[in-house]
């Protein structure tokens, strides 16, 4: 496995720890002033590093970088979907990482792996409506 997929699957690992602190906290929040600090703290640290977090280079600006060509963020991108991470928002970053990469300008191997992503994204869906 590359170094960029295994930080991604550490970062939503972390992306998922750091949320699940939210809904330990959020409980107890109105319990006392400590325990109101303990949520806040924890909603703080939340929002100051997802982005970061969530796609390498931020995702915030990610696909405009994607669709600029820019070389690490289709890396990225293509990463992310063969690595299907799971976290907050990620399926929603996955429907629009989806939707930009593809007037992204890829390589030959970056649109091979992307078809790839494609053709298995597929086969799941119609295996959930069969069973379904």
């Amino acid at each position: 496995m590359s170094k960029l997929k295994e930080l991604i699957l550490r970062n939503a690992e972390e992306i998922r720890r750091i949320d699940a602190r939210i809904h330990e906290t959020v409980a107890y929040r109105d319990e006392s002033k400590e325990k109101h600090m303990e949520w806040s703290n924890a909603c703080a640290e939340f929002h100051a590093r997802y982005d970061k977090l969530a796609f390498p280079g931020g995702y915030e600006g990610a696909c405009e970088r994607m669709l600029a060509g820019e070389e690490e963020a289709m890396e990225a991108a293509i990463c992310f979907l063969e690595c299907r991470p799971y976290f907050f928002r990620s399926g929603y970053m996955t429907s629009e990482i989806l939707r930009k990469i593809k007037k992204a300008p890829l390589s030959d191997e970056q649109r091979q792996r992307l078809n790839a992503v494609l053709l298995k994204r597929e086969a799941y869906r119609q295996k959930k409506v069969k069973a379904g």
